[in-house]
C-alpha cells in the first residue's frame, strides 16, 4: 500500500509539473503570438502557432490523464490508511485534473 500511494503522489507532483509548464510557459507565448499586431502573419508564424496548439491541447490531455490516475491511485489508498501524503496527492490530481480541462477549452 505504501508504494502505491508513492507512485500516487510522485504521479500527482508530475501532473501538477505539466501544468505549471503548460500555464507559464506555453499559453503566454501563444497569446503573444494570437494578440500581437507587430507580427507578420506569414508561413512561419502560422506553423509557430500550429505547434504550439498542437503541445497545448496534448500537453493538456496528458495532464488531465495524469490527474484522474493520480486521483484513482491515492483515492484508493487513502480510503484503507488515511495518510498524509495520499491525501495531498487526491487533492493535488484533481487539481491537475480541473487544471488540465481548463487548459484544453483555451
Amino acid at each position: 500500500m505504501r508504494a502505491l500511494s508513492a507512485i500516487g503522489f510522485v504521479i500527482s507532483v508530475i501532473g501538477l509539473l505539466l501544468v505549471c509548464y503548460n500555464q507559464f510557459a506555453i499559453i503566454p507565448f501563444l497569446t503573444d503570438l494570437n494578440s500581437n499586431a507587430a507580427i507578420k502573419d506569414n508561413e512561419f508564424t502560422q506553423s509557430l502557432r500550429f505547434n504550439y496548439e498542437n503541445q497545448l491541447f496534448f500537453l493538456s490531455m496528458l495532464s488531465i490523464i495524469v490527474g484522474v490516475f493520480s486521483v484513482l491511485f491515492c483515492s484508493i489508498v487513502y480510503l484503507k490508511k488515511r495518510t498524509r501524503m495520499t491525501l495531498i496527492g487526491t487533492i493535488l490530481g484533481v487539481f491537475v485534473a480541473v487544471m488540465g480541462i481548463i487548459h484544453s477549452w483555451y
